[in-house]
């Protein structure tokens, strides 16, 4: 019995368990919290957060101070006052002003100091930034080490321990003022803007602003005002009003942003083309009553709103432990200071649970007196910096600086009353807002109805009166037709198919110019200042895209592309003149070439009269004449210079040198003269045109005949203002130094053109040219386009429209719809017609018409006329001398010899004798003839026998 007790005792013992006692000791430390009296919820969200936070065996444990006034020494003596406190970390003030005396007392101590807050540029920190530069260019590799490395052994701890310094900083969870003003200002470039309002209320917001700016290489004009939150601010936006200002740049305490916005509301610059951008990182918490306004607004946030929004954040079930209200409030309507003081003590917790500090005693007793630097503070601070968390403001991460790094702030727009976040901006690379795809909301396009006011011009083809409408009675929108109307007509079809719900109506103005800035009103007149007067919502019309414009006013995109050409007449073929042939010369030339053949005739004349070889003997056979014979009588000699300039000779030629010289003169003149003559005919009636032919820009600049203009205030004379070239230059001042030569509109133009005959040419956009040419053929274009440039839908800036507009747009283009709306308006309503080219089949270049010899053909048959007159004339004088030499009756004469000589087949006719006449009269003449025939017969025989 001994020996099993014995046995069962040995078992027993042998499978007995071991149990060790291990006691578990909880690590707790201290955070100090500074904050102002009314930093009630801040204040809440910091002792709910480090109460709440923690990790295995670290807990926190805040304390918090409330200082009775906010100025530094009293923060400084609220801190120093109290006694017993030991903390590893200070955080705040949230006061830039007052914050300097904790930093500087936390340096002293080894404390690390936490801010939360926009901080502006510390001298005094840049300096001691740039003094530990060089000590910090070897450890910056270190900043890039994975969490992984927090397990270093102990060893490894103390040496980095050994080799920290403290540095006199603040460790700001805060993004940094400099890129704050950074992300704004790509911001602004983002948008576009162009002229706008800066508005701050203090002077912290001067600086924001300032930093902005200088952000932004801006060109336009920008203007500063300065707002008063407890006074009334409506003057300074009815003198924004006034200037037509529409984007506005607002830095303001989030609290008051409602407040300076209903202000602006009673000067009429909320509505839906005026943009706000809100320089304030706490703008998410009034963004529900933000959207109810009309307006566009858009801030910038380190926080998702959406993910703040949701009912399953992690911080929705804490957040009513913040305020004491009755309402459950949501994470998004806390302001970014509450909200990142949860992230500050998650961070600081996850920096302290490491082992080389669990282990370390707690900092000593915090004194102003009697300083004692905690001898790990160095350690911690650079734990703070190294470490990387992930909280309500996303990534948490820090450079040796103290400055936070690799965060996002997220872009918010308020757009239609619908808010979104549309893009965001990074810290890592600095570079342009990221644009996010929007969400196209249809909920919110149905319940937000808009009429759309729309202007435009009358003007064909464009905007006109519906003619049917003059016969039956029109509703509103059937009362105008043209191309205008049906562009707006299918771009709103297009939206409603998207479920918008748009209309329209149309305003008109019969005197309504494009618009031009009035320098002594120093406003815009026409569409553009309808626009921007917000009477209008979209201007429809043949209205081109300028930068001028664009700087006032937004523009859709492009839906007609054209460029300015030169509207000129046909070239008028001109029927030749019946006497066309005395074109070639002058009036002058023919009386000058006139006197000068008298004259040689004339001088011929005297010159054969005068020499002796041209004086002959009439009887060859007469030896010693009795008389000499000159055959060069007046009316040789004008017989002979006739044929010469005629170049066709004369039988006879004179013999005498100086009437050869005469003779020889006159050729050389005829042949110039007939020569040119000839040259100068045949250029003459091949060439049909009135006027020389323009066939380009440079033609009509190079010549002074034909005058041309454009539309005064219009695009197409402002391109020629403010062209570089030199010739567009110079026909610019041309047509400044003739104002009659601008016109009103394209239709005045077209008219001066028509009755100018040839002697105006009009400048005017290429598809208002197509237009015109296909309704009057007498029209033609000259040349190509001078430039390039398009036609666009405008707008008041900051149109939220502008989108809708530009795809619907867009849509029309793929839809092939505006080229049947611009064929329907161009080649078939309003009388267009095909014009033909004039051409004559049996017509080749150069050839000469019966019209070009009309001329010729009349003065030869009024020459003939004026022969046979002359003709007529002698046989009737021939008539009167033989009734007096026969002593006969003039009927006998006349019928006897004008039968004679119409007998066409005799060559000879007997002389008409009086047979009562007597025979010794009879035959007196011709009794001399035989003596004087038997006296030269005789003379003749002389001769011979002297020869024989």
């Amino acid at each position: 019995m001994r020996l099993y007790l014995l046995v069962l005792l040995l078992f027993v013992e042998k499978c007995r368990p071991q149990f060790r006692y291990t006691e578990t000791v909880e690590v707790s430390y201290q955070i100090a919290g500074i904050f102002e009296k009314d930093a009630t919820t801040q204040l809440s969200a910091f002792n709910d957060s480090f109460n709440h936070v923690h990790l295995q065996e670290v807990r926190i444990k805040p304390i918090m101070l409330q200082p009775l006034r906010t100025d530094s020494y009293s923060v400084w003596r609220e801190l120093c006052s109290t006694e017993g406190i030991q903390p590893v970390a200070i955080f705040g003030p949230q006061n830039p002003v007052s914050d300097g005396s904790t930093r500087d007392q936390c340096a002293i101590m080894n404390i690390p100091h936490i801010q939360a807050t926009w901080q502006p540029n510390d001298p005094d920190l840049e300096l001691n930034e740039q003094e530990t530069e060089e000590e910090e260019e070897g450890t910056e590799g270190e900043q890039n080490n994975e969490e992984a490395e927090e397990g270093e052994t102990n060893a490894e701890g103390e040496e980095e321990e050994g080799e920290a310094q403290f540095k006199k900083i603040s460790i700001n969870f805060y993004p940094d003022s400099e890129e704050i003003a950074l992300a704004y200002g790509k911001l602004l470039k983002y948008y576009k803007w162009g002229d706008f309002a800066a508005l701050y209320e203090d002077t912290f917001g001067l600086l924001r602003v300032q930093k902005i700016l200088a952000e932004v290489s801006v060109n336009s004009q920008i203007f500063m005002f300065k707002l008063d939150p407890e006074g009334d601010n409506r003057q300074i936006f009815k003198a924004l009003n006034e200037y037509h200002i529409s984007r506005f740049l607002l830095d303001c305490h989030s609290d008051r942003i409602l407040q300076y916005l209903g202000e602006a509301d009673n000067a009429q610059l909320v509505s839906e083309y005026q943009h706000f951008i809100l320089v304030s990182m706490d703008a998410s918490t009034v963004a529900e009553k933000l959207v109810k306004m009309p307006s566009n607004i858009t801030w910038l946030s380190i926080t998702e709103y959406d993910k703040l929004s949701d009912e399953r954040h992690y911080l929705a079930t804490r957040v009513g432990n913040w305020q004491s209200l009755e309402e459950s409030p949501t994470v998004a309507q806390f302001k970014l200071d509450a909200l990142i003081t949860d992230d500050v003590a998650n961070h600081l917790v996850k920096a302290l649970d490491f082992e080389g500090l669990k282990d370390r005693e707690q900092p000593p007793t915090f004194s102003c007196t009697e300083p004692e630097p905690w001898e790990h503070g160095a350690t911690f601070q650079q734990k703070i910096l190294k470490t990387k968390t992930y909280g309500a403001t996303g990534n948490i991460e820090f450079d040796q600086n103290g400055r936070r790094i690799n965060y996002v702030m997220y872009v918010n727009e308020i757009h239609v009353r619908d808010r979104q976040t549309i893009g965001r901006w990074e810290s890592a690379n600095g570079t342009a807002i990221i644009e996010t795809t929007r969400n196209n909301n249809s909920v919110t396009s149905q319940q937000n109805g808009k009429e759309f006011r729309v202007i435009s011009r009358i003007a064909k083809p464009y905007f006109w009166y519906n003619e049917e409408c003059n016969v039956k009675e029109c509703k509103d929108d059937e009362k105008f037709e043209g191309f205008s109307v049906d562009l707006v007509k299918n771009i709103i079809r297009i939206l409603r198919e998207e479920k918008y719900n748009y209309t329209y109506k149309f305003i008109y103005d019969p005197d309504m110019v494009y618009g031009i800035f009035d320098p002594e009103k120093k406003k815009w007149t026409g569409l553009i200042g309808y626009l921007l007067d917000k009477k209008a919502d979209l201007a429809v019309c043949d209205l081109t895209i300028t930068e001028e414009r664009k700087k006032v006013v937004d523009f859709s995109v492009p839906f007609m592309s054209l460029g300015i050409s030169i509207l000129y007449t046909q070239d008028r073929k001109v029927k030749p003149g019946m006497f066309s042939f005395l074109n070639p010369y002058t009036f002058e030339v023919w009386m000058h070439t006139a006197t000068a053949y008298c004259v040689v005739s004339i001088i011929l004349f005297i010159c054969a009269r005068i020499s002796p070889a041209d004086w002959q003997n009439p009887e060859p056979c007469e030896k010693d004449p009795e008389e000499l014979e000159n055959i060069w009588t007046f009316k040789n000699c004008a017989w002979l210079t006739m044929g010469s300039i005629m170049t066709q000779g004369c039988d006879i030629l004179p013999k005498a040198i100086g009437t050869r010289w005469v003779c020889g003169m006159w050729w050389f003149f005829a042949v110039i003269v007939c020569q040119t003559y000839i040259a100068q005919l045949s250029a003459s009636m091949t060439s049909a045109l009135e006027n020389e032919p323009i066939n380009s820009v440079d033609d009509l600049a190079k010549q002074t005949k034909i005058r041309y203009g454009a539309i005064n205030g219009g695009s197409t004379l402002e391109f020629f203002k403010s062209s570089k070239d030199k010739m567009f230059r110079h026909m610019y001042e041309t047509m400044q130094a003739n104002p009659a030569v601008l016109v009103t509109s394209n239709d005045i133009g077209e008219n001066r053109v028509l009755k100018s005959k040839n002697k105006y040419a009009f400048f005017m956009e290429s598809s208002t040219i197509e237009y015109k040419l296909k309704r009057n053929c007498d029209l033609k274009k000259v040349g190509g386009e001078l430039d390039s440039k398009d036609y666009g839908i405008a707008m008041p800036a900051n149109s939220p429209f502008r989108t809708d507009i530009n795809r619907a747009i867009l849509r029309l283009k793929e839809l092939t719809t505006l080229d049947k709306i611009k064929n329907k308006w161009w080649h078939e309503k309003y009388g267009a017609k095909k014009c033909e080219p004039v051409t004559d089949e049996n017509d080749t270049e150069g050839d000469l018409e019966m019209e070009n010899l009309i001329g010729a053909f009349v003065v030869l048959v009024v020459g003939l006329v004026f022969c046979l007159f002359m003709a007529a004339i002698e046989f009737m004088n021939e008539v009167r001398n033989i009734v007096v030499r026969e002593q006969v009756t003039h009927k006998e004469v006349f019928i006897k010899e004008l039968k004679a000589s119409l007998n066409f087949f005799q060559l000879r006719k007997p002389v008409l004798r009086n047979p009562s006449r007597a025979p010794s009269l009879a035959n007196t003449d011709s009794d001399e003839r035989r003596e004087k025939a038997a006296k030269a017969i005789e003379n003749f025989m002389d001769l011979e026998k002297e020869v024989q």
